[in-house]
């Protein structure tokens, strides 16, 4: 992790099952729904994390929460593991 690429929000990529994976860093804002996320309905987050962040050549792969909502359950708690540590980029 770079703190440029923190700060300038440079796409993370990864591998998820030995298959390349990109997640959009989170802004100052995505920080802000998250915790909104988190209040109203704490077991939605991994889902809306995983909607919010992946993205293919650019774009988001979920179109809506509820799309993220109805993909399988143990891909989307893996995926959005890899997501909760973006979050905490520059920290320490």
């Amino acid at each position: 992790m770079s703190i440029r690429d923190a700060l300038t929000l440079k796409d993370w990529h990864g591998t998820y099952n030995g298959s390349p994976v990109v997640f959009r860093r989170p802004s100052a804002l995505d920080l802000i729904e998250a915790l909104e996320v988190n209040q109203k309905s704490p077991e939605r987050l991994g889902a809306w994390m995983v909607a919010r962040h992946l993205v293919e050549d650019g774009k988001p792969v979920f179109a809506s929460l509820d799309e993220a909502l109805g993909a399988d359950a143990h891909v989307i708690a893996s995926l959005s593991k890899l997501v909760e540590p973006l979050y905490a980029e520059g920290r320490d």
